[in-house]
């Protein structure tokens, strides 16, 4: 059985809960209702880009922080998709350009040696100037 202390406890904790519930409600909708950001250009470009407004000149002098924040991070994940985009076409490129150097018999290896005998060779030539 319940005792009068446990149950107004209970009763006080839902109580409480069902009141934090509707205080954080009613200050996010106030929040998003607010229109404290003044965007600068960039970010009204940034507005006209992701299709909020038409122009630039149509964007008004505030707009809401929530708003301003799915902006940036829409904008962020398609520059974040371009560069993989680009980095997926450049190694491509590396590839094609690999495969071309191999046909024409040019390696890494070969280039090292190379340069480890012009290097020998600038040495030698070095110590016996002396």
């Amino acid at each position: 059985m319940l005792t009068k202390s446990v149950l107004i406890a209970a009763l006080g904790k839902r109580a409480s809960n069902l009141l934090m519930q509707r205080t954080f409600s009613n200050t996010q909708t106030l929040r998003q209702s607010i229109k404290n950001h003044q965007p600068n250009g960039l970010e009204k470009r940034l507005l006209v880009w992701n299709g909020k407004y038409k122009s630039v000149d149509e964007v008004p002098a505030f707009v809401g922080q929530e708003e301003m924040e799915r902006c940036r991070n829409k904008m962020r994940i398609r520059l974040a998709n371009i560069m993989i985009g680009l980095t997926v076409i450049g190694c491509g490129i590396m590839i094609y350009s690999g495969k071309q150097a191999a046909k024409r018999g040019e390696s890494v290896t070969k280039q090292n040696l190379e340069w480890h005998k012009q290097f020998n060779e600038q040495a030698s030539g070095a110590t016996e100037a002396k």
